[in-house]
């Protein structure tokens, strides 16, 4: 988290984000700010590791735990990949359990 005019900020995308509008959609959305975002990616761990590569902050991927364990091998990736989106106080406009839908 950070503070930008004296308000707290961290972006968090629209749920699959990034494997239906794409990682430079999301770095144009997020401008400067791309540490300080997260992007759902969705079950595309390509679009989590493209994202995290461009220097996007944290990314959403629903993938079983052997892929997890492959991208949390690679000291770029490891903490930075979350398996469930951040739970919020609006339940009715975020997954928070991989079987909920929308």
């Amino acid at each position: 988290m950070a503070r930008i005019n004296g308000n707290r900020f961290l972006a968090l995308s629209v749920e699959s984000a990034g494997s239906s509008f794409g990682v430079p959609w999301w770095l144009n959305v997020v401008n400067d700010h791309a540490g300080l975002s997260v992007l759902d990616c969705g079950a595309s761990p390509t679009a989590a590791r493209q994202a995290l590569d461009c220097g996007v902050g944290w990314a959403i991927c629903r993938i079983n735990s052997a892929q997890l364990r492959t991208l949390d091998s690679y000291d770029l990736y490891r903490g930075r990949i979350l398996t469930l989106r951040p739970p919020s106080s609006r339940i009715y406009n975020l997954r928070e359990h991989p079987h909920d839908s929308l």
